[in-house]
């Protein structure tokens, strides 16, 4: 299954998995906008979007025009980014998070970390940092939307804002291998390599075969970082 197959069904109520790049944020947090529920067509137009990504589009556009509403645009984002138009996707989705058609406070906030997540993979960060901020804006106590925010700024090279993203996530119930690894890189890239071996072992603890985790492992003990090969709490380092 393509890449794009797979950020289509990361964006769909019924995903049954999401890519790595989430950073092991479970998809139905925060209010993702259950669609299906509302109108049984949402369901069949992702649907077709994975047997017959051009006749699904086709039928996502055409249901749009003629005034699916929420639902219809949120299938024709999801066809978009199948078919390689992250951008166009991420327009889509950050449009329809404004509307207060799209659902409650947080699934306006999903659908702006969506909206996140496609300009992302359209390699512009700095839209990405806005769309996050903006989901964070409308719901501050969802974790998980907190972790999409440390990618953005991580992606924009904002280390500091990185860190503090991740801590807040932590905060509100979150806690992600993949995003204390994000955390650690980010203070790494600081020159703080005593805080992130200590960072980093979190996320070993919870995933101890992460091979990105690893090779930061690798990196953090040649710059003289004591990291315990069981993963306990740095507890002799030498930045």
């Amino acid at each position: 299954m393509s890449i794009y197959i797979m950020l289509a069904l990361l964006l769909s109520p019924e995903a049954p998995y999401q890519p790595d790049f989430l950073l092991d944020t479970p998809l139905e947090l925060s209010g993702s906008p259950n669609y299906g529920a509302q109108d049984p067509q949402y369901t069949d137009c992702v649907e077709l979007l994975i047997t017959d990504l051009e006749s699904g589009r086709e039928g996502a556009r055409t249901w749009a025009h003629d005034g699916g509403g929420a639902p219809a645009i949120h299938c024709l984002a999801i066809a978009d980014l199948a078919a390689g138009y992250p951008r166009l996707a991420a327009v889509r989705l950050a449009e329809l998070a404004e509307q207060p058609a799209a659902g409650e406070a947080d699934v306006r906030a999903m659908i702006y970390a969506q909206a996140a997540l496609a300009w992302l993979d359209a390699e512009n960060p700095d839209l990405a940092v806005s769309a996050a901020e903006s989901a964070v804006m409308i719901n501050a106590n969802a974790g998980d939307l907190h972790i999409i925010s440390a990618k953005a700024y991580f992606a924009a090279g904002q280390l500091e804002k990185t860190v503090e993203a991740i801590e807040r996530a932590e905060t509100h119930g979150a806690v992600s291998a993949e995003g204390f690894l994000l955390s650690a890189r980010a203070h790494k890239a600081l020159g703080r390599n005593t805080d992130a071996g200590s960072v980093l072992v979190r996320a070993l603890q919870l995933d101890p075969f992460n091979l990105d985790a690893l090779v930061l492992r690798g990196d953090l003990i040649q710059a003289g970082v004591a990291i315990r090969a069981d993963y306990q709490p740095v507890t002799q380092k030498q930045d």
